[in-house]
């Protein structure tokens, strides 16, 4: 999934697009959690802090983050010993394209341990507290 392989063209659809954005939880997700969402390691996870914006509440960081082509992952892997050999090669693959990484938090909300759905609206009702960053979605969209 991190490289093109024969008529699994994945990396190439993934360059086809003139961005990519990767919105992630940081807490309260325990389908995916915050590192593998939001394609990063530990050590990259950046510090956050409560949301001052009115129009998008819930987004509490943004980064731009360009392509890396290099071979980073050897080393990282030695001096990180909670990272395993699958869980390196999709961020270095996937980091071969650039990101705009936005990072997420529903902590203050009353179904935060929901939070996997709540950042989809999966439900209008019950989601709803998620739909500032449907509108960040909506609002950041680039044809």
């Amino acid at each position: 999934m991190v490289e093109d392989d024969g008529e699994l063209q994945f990396l190439s659809a993934l360059r086809s697009f003139k961005r990519r954005v990767a919105y992630s939880n940081v807490g309260y997700d325990h389908v995916v959690g915050w590192r593998t969402s939001s394609i990063r390691r530990n050590n990259e996870l950046p510090k956050w802090e409560d949301s001052c914006n009115e129009k998008y509440p819930h987004i509490v960081y943004e980064e731009h983050c360009k392509a890396c082509e290099g071979e980073q992952g050897e080393s990282v892997l030695k001096e990180d010993d909670s990272l395993d050999k699958l869980e390196e090669n999709l961020v270095t693959g996937l980091s071969r394209v650039s990101w705009d990484k936005v990072d997420v938090s529903f902590h203050r909300s009353r179904r935060r341990f929901a939070a996997h759905t709540v950042i989809q609206v999966k439900d209008q009702k019950i989601d709803a507290e998620g739909a500032d960053v449907i509108q960040h979605m909506i609002d950041n969209f680039i044809v």
